[in-house]
């Protein structure tokens, strides 16, 4: 399996967006985000990151290299219970790559 791989790990309400930023500022330090049309939270891993955005979907992506699985699950695990559309498990291939 390739760890550097492109997944999705999990598919979040993007009408949290906001909730979901405020949670994640308070656990997680490099992060960067915007609202234009599309919705987008990236968590920078050193010269990774992992991507929490709308670009291919109508609701929230968290997606990255398969190897930060241990990172998406932490994420994940930060969520509320309503916040979580569905979690991928096994991470599902990112086509868009």
């Amino acid at each position: 399996m390739d760890q550097n791989e492109f997944v999705i790990f999990a598919e979040l309400n993007r009408d949290h967006f906001d909730e979901i930023l405020q949670s994640l500022t308070k656990h997680f330090k490099n992060i960067q985000s915007g609202r234009q049309g599309d919705d987008w939270i990236w968590i920078h891993l050193g010269e990774d990151k992992i991507e929490i955005d709308s670009f291919y979907s109508m609701e929230l992506e968290v997606k990255g290299k398969r190897k930060h699985y241990t990172v998406a699950v932490q994420i994940i695990q930060k969520m509320n219970d309503n916040w979580i559309i569905q979690v991928f498990e096994p991470p599902k291939i990112d086509t868009t790559r």
